[in-house]
């Protein structure tokens, strides 16, 4: 019988950055690590507002230039400013990171992967506007999860609903989909008509 394996939380100060890549924002870099940094779901800071509580999110926003930080799985997203260039930052940044990221136990929101069959499986596009919020909820993130999320997390970023109003769908881009010009163009066209084929033609989406 095989045991099934857990992920053992680092400490701040034991995490080390394996790699940094580019990301189709300019202004984003991914940074690799070598271990998992969240046990489940995403965590955004978006502002040094957001970071009051966080030793990590506190110290990046230190640095003058850093305009949010998104984690996920083993790398950390980081979004700089169009007005200071990433040769400024890249070495603090990355000393940063390995000096005070410690495991975080659990993001902002779960991944809702274990729940995309069931929604799925039960959904018919002529319901959908008798469901409730939370309902609707469920069945775009789940549409969400299998066609554009992991597309998105590939290249250092994310995305979740804001909320669902009438035929609107308002939804926030996380990581380095924050800023990028294709985010606000064709990543959202292309979204905007995946949800249309997928349940009502006349679906609005909106980024903000």
């Amino acid at each position: 019988m095989s045991e099934e394996k857990t992920v053992k939380p680092r400490e701040a100060g034991t995490y080390k950055i394996v790699r940094v890549q580019p990301t189709p924002n300019p202004d984003a870099f991914q940074f690799i690590l070598n271990g998992k940094a969240i046990g489940d779901g995403t965590k955004t800071f978006d502002s040094p507002e957001d970071a009051v509580n966080d030793i990590l999110a506190k110290a990046l926003f230190g640095i003058f230039g850093i305009q949010s930080i998104y984690v996920k799985e083993n790398f950390v997203t980081i979004t700089k400013s169009n007005t200071v260039g990433w040769h400024t930052l890249m070495e603090k940044t990355g000393h940063t990171l390995e000096e005070h990221l410690s495991f975080y136990e659990k993001g902002d929101e779960p991944e809702h992967a274990e729940d995309i069959s069931p929604v799925l499986e039960a959904f018919k596009k002529e319901d959908f506007f008798n469901y409730d919020r939370d309902r609707q909820t469920e069945v775009v993130n789940a549409l969400l999860d299998v066609s554009i999320r992991p597309a998105l997390a590939n290249d250092g970023g994310g995305i979740n609903i804001l909320a669902i109003e009438g035929k609107q769908i308002k939804i926030h881009y996380q990581g380095a989909c924050g800023s990028c010009p294709s985010s606000t163009t064709g990543t959202l066209q292309y979204i905007e008509q995946f949800l249309q084929e997928a349940i009502h033609s006349e679906l609005e989406v909106q980024a903000s």
